[in-house]
């Protein structure tokens, strides 16, 4: 009787806790900023959190300020930084969303089995399952920069193709970027992006989730290759795309 009277004190007690621990938390939670944009850019110093509407909490983990100008005459790239944030307290529907985000997209599961005479749906089949559920937090990173075309006419142009992170972390960006804004939210492929015009400027911002089992110990070093400079009017190639290190 005695033990049994301590099972039912003890998980009293325990859920008591849980309780307890679950107000503690939802109270923190309540005292981060909220805001309705794009959380990152509310994200100064080291530590800094911000609540984003119908997503979740961002927290700043790390950020390196670069303010580099890189030319491929006549574009122009300028990144402002680079950044690792940890997004937690998702809502279903974003986990859901960022799901989407991970594994094989069909271009690149194409590239993988198209030799072995799958036919669509099957390779899109396999683009589905290679995709990973996402936690209770994930991490991501974040560059944020503008382009420039400094020319005199209209050209096609994407300024960051692939990217690469410490060396061996590499993303093809039209596809794995979940954050879509300026530079970045015109299309994955080429004939469905607008084109430049003369002496326009053009921000962006690239969120790339890092896989929950890829360990990254920091910010090291950073590259990226350009799409090709093509004549808007024309489509001919006017300078091939090049790739570009980053000094962090």
């Amino acid at each position: 009787m005695l033990i049994f009277s301590s099972v039912i004190a003890f998980n009293y007690f325990g859920s008591d806790n849980k309780t307890e621990k679950r107000k503690n938390a939802e109270a923190k939670e309540s005292k981060i900023p909220e805001v309705q944009e794009y959380g990152g850019t509310h994200l100064e110093r080291v530590g800094d959190k911000v609540r984003q509407k119908d997503w979740g909490t961002l927290t700043l983990l790390e950020t390196k300020s670069i303010n580099e100008s890189f030319e491929l005459a006549p574009m122009a790239i300028t990144i402002k930084d680079i950044r690792m944030i940890q997004f937690s307290s998702l809502t279903d529907e974003v986990k859901e969303e960022l799901k989407s985000y991970t594994g094989l997209s069909f271009e690149e599961a194409y590239s993988i089995y198209y030799k072995e005479n799958l036919t669509m749906e099957e390779i899109d089949q396999q683009s589905a399952w290679s995709k990973t559920d996402i936690g209770k937090e994930v991490t991501y990173l974040e560059i944020t920069y503008s382009v420039e075309n400094k020319g005199p006419k209209e050209l096609q142009f994407f300024s960051m193709e692939h990217v690469t992170f410490n060396d061996d972390l590499t993303y093809n960006v039209p596809s794995k970027n979940f954050i879509h804004s300026g530079d970045t939210f015109m299309g994955t492929k080429k004939v469905s992006r607008l084109d430049y015009q003369p002496g326009e400027t053009r921000k962006g911002t690239i969120g790339l989730l890092v896989d929950s089992e890829e360990k990254i110990d920091g910010l090291k070093s950073f590259s990226f290759t350009t799409d090709d400079i093509a004549d808007g009017e024309s489509h001919e190639l006017v300078v091939d795309g090049t790739s570009f290190d980053v000094h962090l």
